[in-house]
């Protein structure tokens, strides 16, 4: 059963020692398939991706993000595993690597926190280091 869900975002991208932190915290769903949590949200013109519609897939150590719309990607976060993939946004299309150094899911039927630090190099760019934090917290849930 779906479940409203307040849903807190936090990246920290760390670039040439210069610190960029991006914090979203919108209203969404939440809910379990299969083995899957899923957290489900549209983007706003704070993220830069207004029009599109962020999924999240968090399982024991891994998390998925999956954004359809006006960005679209199918981002892996397994730790130990490099993934590739492609990002489309209205700007191009960029090709992207992610190694991540930290999973840590921990989350239940009533939300959770999820926590993900990875390296991320764009189009062959270098690397740069990410964070990212994911609070969900729905009505009956007091995380």
């Amino acid at each position: 059963m779906k479940k409203k869900a307040l849903i807190s975002v936090k990246t920290i991208q760390n670039i040439d020692g210069e610190k960029e932190v991006v914090e979203l915290i919108t209203e969404g769903e939440y809910y379990k398939s299969g083995s899957q949590y899923i957290a489900e949200y549209d983007e706003t013109e704070i993220s830069g991706m207004e029009g599109t519609r962020t999924t999240l897939k968090m399982e024991k150590d891994r998390v998925s993000i999956v954004r359809r719309g006006t960005t679209n990607s199918d981002i892996e976060f397994k730790k130990g595993q490099t993934t590739v993939s492609l990002y489309s946004t209205p700007f191009g299309v960029l090709n992207i690597m992610i190694k991540p150094t930290l999973v840590k899911v921990d989350v239940d039927e009533n939300g959770g926190k999820v926590k993900l630090e990875y390296k991320v190099n764009t189009n062959d760019t270098g690397y740069i280091d990410n964070l990212l934090e994911l609070n969900i917290k729905t009505s009956e849930g007091q995380n």
